[in-house]
């Protein structure tokens, strides 16, 4: 992330922060300056040279307080004679860090949650402030008891309780029903796993397996799919050598679907036209044993490079990045086309603390278009009998079903094929690939495989 990115207030200085004033920082920079957690912490931590413990205390802090905000602003508020929003956003943040310590770190005592916020709060306000901060939290810790989340509205209880926007439950709960709301909240409020693939250019499964058990690393396999595998323990992944060295890849499951229905072989040209961040583009040069030619496209520069230099550590060499917009990239027919697209991102929100709260219910409408002009601008780049999938990390029928359903109504030269061919009929739904946290263990996803006929 470039420091451009940030304001003069959350900007660095020469001096170090300790571990929670770097916290605050970056959730104040999440609430006021749109900036992802994840950037926040690789730069904050990268900024103040933190170890690696520090990093996880941050990191936790940071993730589990952004995610869990709607909960723990409902329970200042019953110690808080204002309203939360009249507080500066530092004080607020304050306030939410200290609860979450409290509630959710077993290791962190709750007077060194209640003094440490009581410092920041005179450092980021003043003495009324902090006196604030600390008869806030120490009312919290003897009267918990007084936080009773009303029952009557299941959408407002759930979002309260787990912490969600109301349409995002209602949503759920519509589709799924109530278990599973609950059990979709519950895997997007957890720590998100960390999963990998061998990377078969350079090595072979049994050799990592050793190498994993040598580092007394646990890991487990993947249930759906050869090759990829989760980390049971944790692992610090900056010096891990199998992952330094190219022989490991971190991927999560749910992106090698569209990659199998795609079924990319050796000598093809492939055309990845929504690229970054670059698993799916390197997964395919793996399956076409580096024979053929892959255009990647993206619109970010900077993306591009980091797939160029990801490229090189796999040994990746059939890889050709071309900077540009996917729906009006213009190239001499291919062979197959990769779609995955823009979208809202509702099958991964363990992995995006922010999202739940920047996401609308209209952003849905307004991704399908684009996503439409992607799909009719790679059936243009098609050679006839081509295939081209297109992807997306939600389950939302919005932009999935109602976008290919559209899609195919508006071009009769293009057919459906069955995903359950390619993929575990388990995955699949009416020839879809559909994936469910809630019924898979997996991020949330969709792919679907598109022949041009004529």
């Amino acid at each position: 992330m470039q420091t451009k990115n940030l304001s003069a207030k959350t900007k660095t200085s020469p001096k170090k922060y300790n571990s929670r004033e770097i916290s605050l920082r970056i959730l104040y920079g999440i609430e006021e300056e749109g900036l992802q957690a994840s950037d926040g912490i690789d730069f904050y931590c990268g900024e103040n040279k933190t170890s690696n413990l520090d990093r996880r205390f941050i990191t936790e802090l940071v993730n589990g307080t952004t995610k869990l905000r709607r909960r723990i602003d409902f329970g200042i508020q019953v110690f808080l004679k204002e309203k939360l929003e009249k507080l500066t956003p530092w004080i607020r943040n304050i306030l939410r860090m200290g609860i979450y310590q409290v509630d959710y770190m077993d290791k962190v005592p709750e007077s060194a949650a209640v003094n440490e916020s009581v410092k920041l709060a005179k450092k980021y306000g003043h003495t009324g402030t902090a006196g604030l901060v600390n008869a806030v939290l120490r009312n919290y810790i003897r009267e918990k008891e007084k936080i009773q989340i009303p029952r009557e509205d299941p959408v407002e209880f759930l979002g309260i309780f787990y912490s969600f926007p109301d349409w995002m439950i209602e949503k759920w709960l519509s589709e799924y029903g109530e278990e599973n709301t609950i059990k979709l909240c519950g895997y997007f409020n957890a720590r998100p796993k960390i999963s990998f693939r061998v990377n078969l250019l350079k090595t072979e499964p049994d050799t990592v397996e050793k190498k994993l058990k040598t580092e007394k690393i646990e890991y487990q396999k993947s249930r759906w799919l050869e090759n990829f595998y989760s980390f049971s323990s944790t692992v610090d992944l900056d010096i891990l050598d199998i992952l330094n060295q190219g022989l490991i890849y971190i991927q999560d499951e749910s992106t090698a679907w569209p990659v199998l229905l795609l079924n990319p072989k050796p000598g093809e040209t492939v055309l990845d036209l929504c690229a970054a961040p670059g698993g799916k583009t390197i997964f395919m040069a793996e399956k076409m044993q580096n024979k053929g030619k892959i255009i990647a496209l993206d619109k970010s520069l900077n993306k591009l490079k980091l797939i160029s230099e990801n490229c090189q550590r796999l040994g990746v060499k059939i890889v050709e990045t071309k900077m540009g917009d996917g729906t009006d990239f213009k190239t001499e027919p291919v062979d197959k086309i990769l779609i995955d697209a823009p979208c809202s991102g509702l099958g991964v929100l363990e992995r995006n603390a922010e999202a739940r709260w920047l996401k609308q219910e209209k952003d849905l409408k307004r991704l399908s278009q684009l996503q439409l002009e992607l799909l009719n601008n790679a059936k243009d780049l098609l050679k006839k009998g081509g295939i081209m999938v297109y992807s997306t990390c939600s389950p939302a029928k919005e932009e999935n079903e109602m976008v290919i359903e559209k899609f195919l109504q508006e071009n009769e030269n293009v057919s459906l094929r069955d995903a359950s061919e390619f993929v575990n009929p388990e995955l699949t739904e009416n020839k879809f690939v559909k994936t469910h946290p809630f019924l898979h263990n997996t991020d949330g996803s969709f792919a679907a495989k598109l022949k041009k006929d004529g």
